[in-house]
């Protein structure tokens, strides 16, 4: 539950098998994946604490976690770099987040969302056990055959990764903000020479805003 190292590529699980910190004994959720029939290794996990897959990772919080998390920004600095090592991040919160306010913990977990990991709310360690072995058969299943019509998928590239962070530099502009612009303009070079009405146009920007980054794009920079 606390920061760690992104995790090395080697010291993924086998198949099948579970990795666990070896924190996590205490909380007795070990036992109960084990008394479900998984295999489980403990390990000193340098990122999160449940590794099902080699895709999908859980860091688990009690609500004083949370709230301890949220107050030093370690939480944000955790989702970020679990996503840097997984393709799914699975954030479980067992319990009510204390000594902290509603809107702050709230406010918090919809960055954590909007940052990419999942979130999963349970009432304790009993219920968390259910989820990850859940989420430990899904993840030994093969896909499943895709059945009616396909949906047409936007194509996502590392260009566009890149468009994504250049614009999440910009004074008040976060990550559904970078995305907005670029589904509004379609290029960086297009956001850059927009002005003012046209930025308006994008949900999110305000007349502030778009004064403020039509003042930005004009400024000359010299050493």
């Amino acid at each position: 539950m606390g920061m760690r190292e992104p995790l090395d590529p080697s010291a993924r699980p086998g198949t099948g098998t579970v990795l666990f910190d070896h924190r996590e004994a205490r909380s007795g959720i070990p036992d109960a994946l084990a008394a479900a029939g998984i295999d489980l290794k403990p390990e000193q996990l340098p990122a999160g604490d449940y590794v099902l897959s080699d895709r999908l990772v859980v860091e688990r919080k009690t609500g004083a976690d949370l709230a301890a998390s949220i107050k030093d920004r370690r939480l944000f600095e955790q989702v970020a770099r679990l996503k840097a090592s997984f393709e799914a991040v699975v954030l479980v919160v067992e319990g009510e987040p204390v000594h902290i306010s509603e809107a702050s913990w709230q406010g918090a977990l919809a960055r954590a969302l909007a940052s990419g990991a999942s979130l999963l709310r349970t009432a304790g360690p009993d219920e968390t056990a259910t989820w990850l072995a859940r989420l430990h058969r899904l993840e030994g299943k093969p896909p499943s055959e895709a059945r009616g019509r396909p949906l047409p998928r936007r194509p996502v590239s590392d260009l566009l990764d890149v468009a994504e962070d250049v614009l999440r530099c910009l004074p008040g502009i976060s990550t559904v903000g970078a995305r907005r612009l670029l589904e509004h303009f379609g290029s960086l070079q297009a956001v850059f020479a927009a002005d003012e009405r046209e930025l308006r146009a994008v949900p999110g920007i305000g007349p502030v805003r778009g004064a403020a980054l039509v003042r930005l794009f004009a400024e000359r920079v010299a050493r």
